[in-house]
């Protein structure tokens, strides 16, 4: 299974020719990550203000195959490659129109905020990210 949402290409994330700034694609990518976990009802406010704990980033690569602009609506899929116990390899592809646009693969752990080093994934949410794996 894969997680899918869209967005639209906004003026924020273009340059004065209306092309997206490569960085911006970063910017996409974290939103699509945010629905994501809200999806696995496991939101980053929860995470962060109710739990104190968060998502390090700890490595991101990035493919960009085909500009996007201003106006396109870019569809994102969202899949889980490995899952550890502290750690999570995700891979976001980003298409419009069924053309490749950029694929991003992020290594993110997990860490309490008052915690030295990465923690365990939650039972419950390792349990939601898990029917993304392929």
């Amino acid at each position: 299974m894969n997680f899918q949402v869209s967005k639209r290409i906004r003026i924020q994330h273009c340059d004065p020719a209306g092309l997206v700034f490569t960085p911006q694609y970063f910017n996409l990518c974290i939103e699509v990550l945010e629905d994501w976990f809200e999806d696995l009802d496991y939101g980053y406010a929860k995470m962060i203000r109710a739990e104190s704990s968060g998502t390090p980033a700890m490595k991101i690569t990035a493919k960009f195959h085909n500009p996007s602009m201003l106006g396109d609506a870019l569809d994102f899929s969202l899949n889980v490659m490995q899952l550890r116990s502290k750690s999570a390899l995700l891979s976001i592809k980003a298409s419009c129109n069924k053309q490749k646009r950029c694929q991003m693969e992020f290594l993110y752990g997990f860490a309490k905020l008052n915690a030295k080093g990465l923690q365990a994934w939650p039972v419950d949410l390792a349990e939601k990210m898990r029917q993304y794996l392929v």
